[in-house]
């Protein structure tokens, strides 16, 4: 039902949709392995982000001015990749001939969505730099692939809204708070480097249990982590070579 499905899409329109890719050598390859973001049960889809253009009024939805604001609009987006009802199981529920002849569209306009739901995850809120990103084809691929969910973001939300990080916002507040010596959550780090083409960068680390989390402000935009992509075998914002990425030695300030 699927092909057929994705089939009819591309006759209507004339043209391959631009958001399934499920056929590439590294798809295949994962398929079978056992990795924390892979269930095993569903198609692997692999998303070309660099190719969907996002509106500023879908922008200005999602600041980026602190991580708190990065972490409230991952929580938006996530909740609304989830409810998009176009999945495999939602599409067999409803496989019939007039459904299908009916809702095309309808499937369509999701499908559109989704392809902006994660454009804004990978190239707006996220530190992601390679332009194609794999994830099964499921309501919680995206979260899984991150390797996020609702417990630490909840802890997130908490800490950055409580002192010493409560109303910071530039990445110098946060390595200010740092540098005064003020009480900060355990397994909380920040570093920054000065000396970068972009201006300063700021990289800074919270743990919620034994999860953690890193954030990148540049050029006055923060973003979440997601850039662990060397290993398959971890999610995309497993942050333990973070200050590596950025290379940051002995004189970065912590």
């Amino acid at each position: 039902f699927i092909v057929e499905l994705q089939d009819s899409l591309e006759e209507l329109t004339g043209q391959r949709s631009s958001f399934i890719f499920s056929d590439s050598r590294e798809d295949i390859e994962l398929a079978g392995a056992e990795y924390p973001w892979r269930t095993g049960l569903v198609a692997l889809n692999t998303f070309r982000v660099s190719e969907v253009p996002l509106r500023r009024s879908e922008l200005r939805r999602y600041p980026r001015r602190s991580p708190l604001d990065v972490v409230l609009g991952l929580e938006v987006i996530l909740t609304d990749y989830s409810n998009l009802n176009m999945w495999e199981e939602d599409l067999e529920a409803n496989s019939h001939a007039s459904y299908r002849a009916k809702d095309v569209a309808q499937l369509e306009a999701r499908a559109v969505r989704r392809s902006v739901l994660l454009a804004l995850s990978f190239n707006h809120l996220c530190y992601f730099h390679p332009k194609m990103v794999t994830l099964e084809d499921s309501p919680q691929g995206l979260s899984v692939r991150l390797g996020v969910n609702q417990e630490l973001f909840t802890g997130l939300k908490e800490q950055l809204q409580q002192p010493p990080f409560a109303g910071l916002q530039s990445g110098a507040d946060f390595a200010a708070a740092f540098r005064r010596g003020q009480q900060v959550p355990e397994g909380a780090s920040c570093r920054s480097f000065q000396g970068s083409n972009a201006g300063a960068i700021v990289a800074l680390q919270l743990a919620v249990g034994e999860s953690k989390a890193a954030f990148v402000c540049m050029m006055g935009n923060w973003t979440m982590w997601a850039n662990c992509t060397k290993d398959n075998s971890q999610v995309l914002t497993e942050c333990s070579h973070v200050n590596k990425h950025f290379a940051f030695d002995a004189t970065t300030r912590e």
